[in-house]
């Protein structure tokens, strides 16, 4: 139920994109933290970020992280993806919010989900 709230929540904001973030290698709340702090430095026109990393469904071991960004300005999949150090799985804009904030918040309330709204 606690999902529900923080999608309620989220969806009071604008979003500007949706993106998958992955490693090869393990990540941990400090290494998703400094991807975070990737963006605002490569990116100052992104003013707030949202992420939930999860775990993958085919192998437990490995996680990824969904993420919606919110920017004063458009940024492509190519100029994002070219500026930061991890992986971009997905990037696509916002066309409904309330879907996807329905989506990055899914397993919220449940155990090791680490999750954080950033104001840049």
């Amino acid at each position: 139920m606690v999902n529900h709230h923080y999608a309620k929540w989220l969806n009071s904001y604008q979003w500007n994109y949706f993106a998958t973030f992955r490693s090869p290698y393990n990540t941990n709340y400090m290494t998703v933290r400094n991807w975070m702090r990737q963006i605002s430095v490569k990116h100052p026109y992104v003013y707030k970020v949202f992420y939930v990393t999860e775990r993958d469904k085919g192998d437990y071991r490995n996680s990824h992280t969904h993420s919606l960004i919110a920017s004063y300005n458009d940024i492509s999949y190519k100029e994002f993806n070219n500026s930061v150090s991890f992986a971009v799985g997905d990037w696509q804009s916002v066309y409904d919010n309330q879907k996807i904030t329905s989506y990055v918040t899914k397993f919220i309330g449940r155990k090791n989900i680490n999750y954080d709204l950033i104001d840049f």
